[in-house]
């Protein structure tokens, strides 16, 4: 990008005027010193976020936490099942009073909705509805 200008001056005809280039040199001096300097404090500038660690608790309950389990079939069968009770069918008229008798008395319950791997994606978000509705907060799907 630079052009070189020969004096006419009549002197030597070897001799030549001042180069028009840039030195680029200095240039790159300086971007790499900056890029030193940006890369050092680059981790002093990141904002961290501040996580509070919950404290172990001194009562440990020997009581197992509360299960229940919610699935349903393709042949349109309901089950509920609460701890280690066997399951229960359960018509589908009567499953959000049954779920709303359960979540009165243990509303912080975790809920886990199971589904024949076959079924209607519909049917499994009716179903986690229903369970959310009754008063259950906690809902979790089966493996």
């Amino acid at each position: 990008m630079g052009m070189s200008i020969k004096s006419s001056s009549g002197g030597d005809e070897g001799e030549m005027g001042p180069v028009a280039e840039i030195n680029v040199t200095p240039l790159v001096d300086v971007m790499l010193v900056l890029l030193i300097i940006f890369m050092v404090t680059m981790p002093l500038m990141m904002n961290q976020l501040p996580i509070t660690l919950t404290k172990p608790s001194l009562f440990q309950s020997d009581k197992p936490p509360e299960k229940l389990s919610v699935s349903f079939d393709l042949q349109n069968n309901y089950f509920l099942q609460h701890n280690d009770d066997p399951k229960e069918a359960v018509p589908y008229t009567d499953l959000p009073a049954r779920l709303r008798d359960i979540a009165d008395k243990t509303p912080e319950e975790l809920v886990t909705v199971c589904a024949d791997p076959q079924s209607i994606y519909d049917r499994v978000v009716d179903l986690m509805a229903i369970v959310g509705s009754s008063g259950f907060s906690k809902v979790t799907l089966c493996p």
